[in-house]
């Protein structure tokens, strides 16, 4: 698959929380990288509500220092997947202009049934959730003005597993890319619906654990698998589901 025919030479990719982006796309952003793209990341929050793997960082730490520590595994997991720029939604360059920066929180979840998550229940005012979607839109559009990004890669409206943020970082997209008149990519839920085009992107797992194995906050990497720190099993996925989004 040629990449720049799909995204053009500049994707931004826009996600919810650090290890996301790898997570969801990074075997398609190791392969952005390969194919001479410039590959620019946005992530919307720290992901500050993260529980935290034993031993990794201590279990008293506040809001504040587990929120620096995913900045720095976001940063050296960016580094192996070769992402180009990383942004901070609400930080400047992708800040509405005359606004002071922001930081937009974890709106944090709960499950309501197996691999399906929901809200809270406490979406404040400083949250995803909580904030206001303009004002969101508006950062992100001011960051696109600025970049000039070819396309906009995200969830689609299941938000991979009906994760709020997730939810909320599609509509954040779908509707800036609607704003500034550039295509909208959106990332399948289910790998297998016929509905997206799926690449198949083994050649980077390699990459991907490397990056993955950055998150030793977030989950533990195994020779065949990895475990997520609320116990889940996850496959290594290289495999992409994507379609244009057009409304």
């Amino acid at each position: 698959m040629n990449l720049v025919e799909l995204f053009g030479r500049a994707p931004l990719f826009v996600h919810a929380h650090p290890d996301d982006e790898t997570l969801q796309t990074g075997s398609l952003i190791a392969a952005c990288r390969n194919q001479g793209l410039h590959t620019a990341v946005v992530t919307a929050t720290r992901g500050e509500l993260g529980e935290i793997v034993p031993g990794t960082i201590p279990l008293d730490s506040t809001m504040e220092q587990l929120a620096a520590h995913r900045e720095e595994e976001l940063e050296l997991a960016s580094e192996v997947l070769g992402v180009d720029e990383h942004y901070w939604l609400g930080t400047a360059p992708a800040r509405v202009e005359g606004l002071g920066n922001r930081k937009y929180q974890d709106s944090g979840m709960v499950w309501i049934s197996e691999g399906v998550a929901g809200p809270s229940g406490e979406s404040s005012e400083g949250t995803l959730c909580g904030s206001s979607l303009e004002e969101e839109v508006r950062d992100l559009v001011a960051l696109i003005e600025l970049t000039s990004p070819t396309a906009i890669v995200s969830y689609d409206r299941t938000g991979t597993y009906s994760h709020p943020d997730h939810i909320r970082t599609h509509e954040i997209s779908f509707q800036a890319a609607q704003q500034a008149g550039i295509p909208f990519f959106e990332i399948a839920s289910d790998i297998n619906d016929p509905e997206f085009q799926r690449l198949e992107l083994g050649e980077y797992l390699d990459i991907v654990i490397d990056a993955l194995s950055k998150y030793r906050s977030q989950l533990t990497v195994y020779p065949d698998h990895i475990m997520h720190v609320g116990g889940q099993r996850d496959d290594f996925y290289t495999g992409v589901g994507i379609r244009r989004h057009e409304g």
